[in-house]
């Protein structure tokens, strides 16, 4: 689960053979920075995707990369990597 602090949700998530958590439940209408720490050099992990808002960010190793989002309606929402071999969920409830 994200943490809330006042309106803004964050959660971090390793990036190292796959996501770390992989399913990320957060509450719908409110912001969201998802701090990603990508912690290998493997090739496919070097971008993460969020299809369903338009979003995609590169992940460097060894750095915070944060993505911004708002999710406004409940449901669940897939991210990964730009081959689709890393998978995780974001769940909006």
């Amino acid at each position: 689960r994200a943490a809330l602090t006042g309106a803004l949700q964050e959660a971090v998530v390793v990036v190292k053979g796959g996501y770390n958590p992989d399913v990320i439940v957060v509450q719908a209408g409110k912001p969201l920075k998802i701090h990603f720490n990508r912690q290998e050099t493997a090739s496919c992990s070097e971008m993460v995707v969020f299809p369903d808002f338009n979003k995609s960010a590169k992940l460097p190793t060894g750095e915070s990369v944060t993505v911004e989002l708002l999710p406004e309606k409940p449901g669940e929402y897939d991210f990964s990597c730009q081959m689709g071999m890393l998978r995780g969920k974001l769940i909006v409830e």
